[in-house]
């Protein structure tokens, strides 16, 4: 189980404990004092159930399995070109029209040849806004593995394809990505906290009708293995500054080994 405040001045001064169940994620040592009232839905992975979930959202996660994690568990979806569903969230209703963060971890657990596909964050309504990587192949005539932003299908909204560099990264490196969207219409994609996309969409603003009914995150119709950890939904949408402490502060723990795996 990650280690919690109460868990760690429990510890610090002997005290005797009986463990309880996975503690909320406001409590969590992995999720920052400043984002606790934000928190949507957080899944660490240390249970079966996720440590917190406002939304109520049905989770599955498809056939991947326990493995472990930037700190703790995580979940590792199956091989490369099987199909496995990955992690994902039904029955939201997120309206585009106000703030949004949706953030993970991801490791790749194998070489990335010059072909190779791997999804990261989708969130799905009646159109979608997602972020993959496609490889050298027929598709855009690729010629090495680019990192895509999608905002696609919302009715009246322009669509953009947004191939946004370079995609290639080096497997078994724990990385960090997340979407934001503000102002109804603003959509940034950032990778370990560095600004992927900024892209303002055209037509007219996002509106409630335009709500996120499902997220996917990692291997989903693109597939590598791979695997998340914490996967966390806000209700604000992060500047880069508070990504990048955010980011800084989960490496520091992880450096740290807290918490120390059974």
């Amino acid at each position: 189980m990650r280690a919690c405040p109460a868990v760690l001045l429990a510890l610090l001064f002997g005290a005797t404990f009986a463990w309880a169940e996975p503690a909320p994620a406001e409590a969590c040592l992995y999720i920052p004092t400043l984002l606790e009232n934000s928190v949507l839905f957080y899944e660490s992975f240390e249970s079966d159930t996720p440590d917190s979930n406002k939304l109520d959202a049905a989770v599955s996660r498809g056939n991947g399995e326990r493995g472990a994690g930037i700190a703790g568990h995580g979940l590792r979806t199956p091989h490369s070109g099987k199909k496995s569903g990955g992690f994902s969230l039904g029955n939201l209703r997120l309206p585009l029209s106000r703030p949004l963060t949706v953030s993970m971890w991801w490791r790749l657990e194998e070489p990335m040849l010059a072909e190779s596909n791997f999804h990261l964050l989708g969130l799905r309504g009646q159109g979608w806004i997602s972020n993959f990587v496609r490889g050298k192949g027929q598709w855009c005539g690729l010629s090495r593995p680019t990192c895509v932003v999608q905002v696609y299908n919302w009715p009246n909204v322009s669509n953009w394809n947004g191939l946004v560099g370079k995609g290639t990264v080096e497997h078994g490196v724990w990385h960090h990505a997340a979407i934001t969207v503000t102002a109804g219409s603003h959509v940034c994609v950032y990778w370990d906290g560095e600004l992927r996309a900024d892209y303002t969409i055209r037509g007219r603003l996002f509106g409630t009708e335009d709500a996120v009914a499902s997220i996917d995150a990692g291997s989903n119709w693109l597939y590598h293995p791979m695997t998340i950890d914490d996967v966390l939904v806000l209700n604000r949408a992060l500047s880069a500054d508070e990504i990048a402490d955010y980011i800084a502060a989960v490496r520091a723990l992880a450096g740290r080994e807290f918490p120390v795996r059974p």
